[in-house]
């Protein structure tokens, strides 16, 4: 007869809840504007709705004022968030340098190019990049991408690295953590120079974070963007180096056809994610934006919107139909092999913040919160709470979509093509 330990032990993962979290009244201006008390309070409802993890983003430029300067007040908010997440009974992920934030993509003025004068002073002449790409948001303005090698340029890594060093270092240790990200969407900005180039990123980040803390562990999320694209980064790149592998289902890829209803397509994003590294993911990044009530000009439907700098066709449905993506998407991940799925914002954000980047271009952004932005929970957090309660485990024996990876990155736009055309076929 097995002790009560050794059945723990043999029991299997619980799947895993989680949000992006954003305060419902600052959004992303939040490390600037922090709150103490309005951390503990939604950080506390977060919890309530059955979260087991919250992933706080560390906006860039607010914690790298420079390539070597550290903001200690962005450092001071943060420690206090981990405690506050500690005491709710939260996991916490912090996410290193995210590139791709709230529809909009975020770099430091000081890692956009190199400075021209720096430049000429080191080679003896005149370089300038041409620019190239979506714009760049930096101190609450738009700005010309100059970016350069985000994965390879010596500079940047030197900065990525001294990030880790003093983040990792100092926070290491703290009990609400759980992961460590890296990146979120540098790709987007600038596309990597090359498969090598890729998983040398990956070894030298991840080696950073074990220097300073070992046994911790690491995530490393994909994006739909980058499963079109043969530049990667590849799960299976990623897959290499960290402990845990994710996708990000921000903004929702256009398989789906005019179909409000995408959870056919998250499920497909985990199963080709999944096939590609070997081994199950979790999802990230899990939404559907909402029409306000009683809101004239607000009706459930397709608008044209922006992500990332891009054109986008984006479906804005109503409470009920968030409700029933959250319910549906929870249940086809977990029964799928999923080991989780994070949603992609706790809160709605208040009109005045839709004045401001991102929100004035990435309107899509601006509803995708379960609580409205008066704080009234919408039925997607009536959704999350029935599924936590069920307390599900990490499926082992899911069903698994066939891929072959030398047919795959050769053509990927068409390899999704033909897979989805055979995902959804029965």
């Amino acid at each position: 007869m097995s002790t009560e330990a050794e059945t723990s032990k043999a029991e299997p993962p619980r799947f895993s809840l989680g949000l992006t979290y954003w305060p419902r009244r600052t959004a992303f201006g939040w490390w600037r504007a922090y709150d103490r008390g309005e951390a503990r309070e939604e950080l506390g409802h977060v919890a309530a709705l059955g979260c087991d993890t919250v992933r706080l983003c560390l906006s860039w430029e607010d914690f790298q004022t420079g390539a070597q300067r550290i903001n200690s007040g962005a450092l001071d908010a943060l420690e206090h968030a981990l405690d506050a997440a500690q005491a709710a009974g939260l996991r916490v992920v912090p996410a290193l340098f995210p590139v791709a934030l709230g529809g909009a993509l975020w770099l430091p003025d000081w890692a956009n190019g190199a400075d021209v004068l720096d430049e000429l002073i080191r080679s003896r002449r005149l370089v300038v990049r041409a620019p190239g790409g979506p714009a760049l948001l930096a101190d609450g303005r738009y700005r010309r991408n100059q970016a350069g090698g985000l994965f390879s340029d010596e500079r940047i890594l030197a900065a990525q690295r001294y990030l880790i060093r003093e983040l990792v270092g100092y926070f290491g240790t703290h009990p609400a953590i759980a992961a460590w990200q890296l990146g979120e969407g540098l790709e987007r900005a600038r596309k990597p120079e090359s498969g090598a180039a890729v998983r040398e990123w990956y070894r030298i980040m991840v080696s950073a974070v074990h220097e300073r803390r070992a046994g911790a562990h690491v995530l490393g999320v994909v994006s739909a963007h980058a499963l079109a694209r043969a530049s990667g980064p590849r799960p299976e790149q990623v897959a290499e180096r960290c402990d845990l592998l994710g996708v990000a289902a921000d903004p929702p890829a256009p398989l789906a056809g005019d179909r409000a209803n995408h959870s056919a397509v998250v499920a497909f994003l985990h199963a080709l994610t999944a096939a590609l590294a070997g081994r199950p993911a979790l999802v990230t990044s899990l939404g559907l934006p909402t029409a306000r009530r009683g809101q004239a000009g607000e009706q459930p439907g397709w608008l044209a919107d922006s992500a990332y700098g891009r054109p986008l066709r984006a479906y804005r449905g109503d409470e009920e139909q968030q409700g029933m993506l959250v319910e549906q998407s929870l249940d086809r991940l977990q029964r799928g092999g999923a080991t989780g799925a994070w949603l992609a914002s706790y809160a709605d954000y208040p009109e005045p913040l839709w004045r401001t980047p991102p929100l004035d271009r990435a309107a899509r952004e601006r509803t995708l919160g379960l609580v409205d932005a008066a704080g009234r929970e919408k039925p997607a957090a009536a959704a999350l709470r029935r599924f936590a309660a069920e307390r599900r485990p990490v499926r082992a024996d899911a069903p698994a979509l066939h891929v072959d990876p030398e047919r795959y990155w050769h053509d990927p736009r068409r390899e999704i093509a033909r897979l989805w055309a055979e995902f959804t076929s029965d």
